[in-house]
């Protein structure tokens, strides 16, 4: 397989959106079950290449971008970077290829972020911003994805940087450049400066398409660090101490910064509690229509969850009612694939504050309780848990390490409270399992059985009966 011929946009304009699920079918980054597709902007990225942004029509209005390049399929070559789709340009076979099958693509993107130079297009028109001095040294010889398939493409381009393709866009503020903007302008230790935006305009508003910042050396994700440890009590205190650091610097009244603190009033209990139930409605839901797809020890678990499932969001609602004191822009999405560690300092690093990246923008961008953040971690833990077969004392040992760093580094007079002494940290953590089901439920149906061990072990603590009477399906 070689480069192919110089792209045409009209050629990805003519594709047909049965061609367009074919080929982005699957994907993490694409909304599941999708019914059609269509392209509304496109620009060239070098001769061979393009960014496409594309409508697709699925449970509520859904923007994707891809980077795709043409490959021409001439026998020579391998026949790798699948999943491809073949089409017919100019009566040659071409394949088209996405960046997260071909990171190489990439490397016109980081040209165009060294220059400072965008991508005008049809359709829409790509923007970059770059701090002085990016790239000083040339450009990046070197792109290497890191993490496969996920929310969005992330690559390190050399040493340079680390860049994110964002895959969901939406017109308005992003939570990740304004948080990035904000961490960076401070100094903030435990987060990689940012050093570069991409953005996209399709006349609309300006939307955030791609960040790049600072490569950090020496570090491994914390998910990878955390299956290989018997005792992971210590980076864990450290990384306690981080969290709580950003929950601190982001305690701020600097209103001209979108950062603000904000009091907790009752208009936010009610949205928390109907968030809840919708969370939770949500992955009921998917359960029920998945149950018999399920092996039998899974349907097991779904049985028990689903019969106290009701208790359990009674429980969380109450106390979220009960809601006092402040809430911040917090991280949103925050667990241990999120954070790099270094192990020869001892020290973590906090990355992607674009929070869920399933939610609409608007409301990753709202003020939350920090506890959001805590929960999410202490599930993160769960996951390491039962995955790396360090089991339930593995879990509980580093949660409160965890938890312990978090108290510990509280700033003087701070208005945020423990983790440990919150009644509000178990109704986030219910919360939080019904997300973890839907998620798994649609991407990773294999491990439904995490968050439904969770929501049953959440449940044992509450007068419910050890099994169902009648199946919840």
């Amino acid at each position: 397989m070689t480069a192919g011929p110089a792209l045409d946009l009209a050629v990805l304009a003519d594709l047909s959106s049965e061609t367009w699920l074919a080929f982005l079918a699957g994907r993490r980054w694409f909304p599941a079950g999708a019914r059609a597709v269509k392209l509304v902007g496109a620009a060239k990225v070098g001769d061979d290449a393009a960014l496409c942004l594309l409508a697709a029509e699925a449970e509520r209005p859904w923007t994707t971008q891809v980077l795709l390049r043409t490959q021409l399929l001439d026998g020579t070559g391998p026949q790798g970077h699948a999943p491809e789709r073949r089409i017919e340009v100019q009566g040659a076979p071409i394949a088209l290829v996405e960046a997260s099958d071909a990171p190489e693509v990439l490397v016109a993107l980081a040209a165009a972020l060294r220059a400072g130079a965008g991508f005008p297009g049809q359709g829409a028109c790509w923007t970059v911003r770059a701090s002085a001095g990016l790239f000083e040294a040339g450009a990046p010889t070197g792109v290497r994805l890191i993490g496969g398939e996920q929310s969005n493409t992330a690559a390190v381009l050399g040493e340079a940087g680390v860049f994110k393709l964002f895959r969901r866009i939406e017109a308005g503020r992003h939570p990740e450049i304004e948080i990035g903007r904000f961490l960076t302008a401070r100094n903030f230790p435990y987060a990689p400066p940012l050093l570069a935006e991409l953005t996209v305009d399709t006349g609309e508003g300006p939307a955030a398409a791609g960040v790049l910042h600072a490569f950090l050396p020496g570090r491994v994700d914390g998910w990878t660090y955390a299956l290989g440890q018997a005792d992971m009590t210590g980076p864990a205190h450290a990384l306690g101490v981080a969290t709580r650091a950003l929950h601190e610097v982001l305690t701020t009244d600097d209103e001209a910064s979108g950062m603000a603190t904000r009091a907790v009033v009752a208009a936010d209990r009610a949205r928390w509690v109907v968030g809840l139930r919708q969370t939770a409605a949500s992955a009921l839901g998917r359960l029920a229509n998945r149950y018999r797809a399920l092996p039998p020890e899974v349907r097991a678990l779904a049985e028990v969850a689903a019969s106290r499932s009701e208790a359990l969001l009674a429980e969380a609602e109450e106390r979220l009612r009960t809601a006092a004191g402040v809430q911040i822009r917090i991280h949103g999405d925050y667990h241990l694939g999120q954070c790099l560690y270094d192990p020869a300092a001892g020290k973590w690093s906090i990355l992607d504050f674009e929070g869920e990246p399933t939610r609409p923008l608007a409301e990753r961008s709202l003020r939350q309780l920090p506890q959001r953040d805590v929960a999410g971690m202490l599930r993160s833990f769960a996951y390491a848990g039962l995955v790396g077969k360090g089991g339930r004392a593995w879990e509980e040992a580093t949660s409160a390490a965890f938890l312990a760093g978090y108290d510990a580094a509280a700033a003087p007079g701070s208005p945020l409270p423990s983790a440990q002494a919150s009644p509000l940290l178990r109704a986030c953590v219910i919360e939080r399992s019904f997300h973890e089901l839907a998620y798994e439920l649609d991407y990773r149906p294999d491990f439904a059985w995490v968050p439904l061990q969770s929501l049953v072990a959440l449940s044992e603590s509450l007068a419910q009966p050890a099994w169902p009477r009648a199946s919840q399906f």
